[in-house]
């Protein structure tokens, strides 16, 4: 994930989440990008409202696709999403009080949701709904 592009292992099965995963990698880019050029604030804001609007619409989609389906595992899959959106409300929340280093716990943050969320979590619904026509 060094130069964090999209990558045949982020897929999970379904192209429109995955298009959607791919906002993930540009954001954790616009992060490095910021840190590289040492731009702070309105960089950083830009990245927090874009993790913002990508909160309301692709975890709002995904989750309303796993309950029409019945997905077995919804309720913890639901669950981590709120984790989600609490460390993004967090990090917010930091950006309005001028926190130190907030970069570099953004880009740590999305790296591991890439890594643990999309590779291991959502690919756990892959075959479910791609066994429902879901691709």
């Amino acid at each position: 994930m060094s130069q964090f592009v999209w990558e045949e292992k982020y897929d999970v099965g379904v192209r429109h989440f995955n298009n959607q995963h791919k906002q993930l990698l540009d954001a954790l880019r616009d992060v490095y990008k910021a840190m590289e050029n040492k731009q702070d604030k309105a960089a950083i804001a830009l990245v927090i409202n874009n993790l913002i609007k990508y909160a309301k619409e692709h975890l709002a989609q995904e989750e309303a696709c796993l309950l029409e389906n019945k997905y077995p595992d919804f309720e913890n899959h639901k669950k981590l999403h709120e984790v989600f959106i609490s460390k993004i409300i967090q990090f917010y929340d930091d950006f309005k009080s001028d926190k130190f280093s907030l970069h570099f716990e953004i880009a740590i943050f999305l790296k591991n949701w890439i890594t643990n969320h999309i590779m291991v979590v959502d690919r756990k619904y892959t075959d479910f709904l791609n066994n429902k026509g879901i691709h």
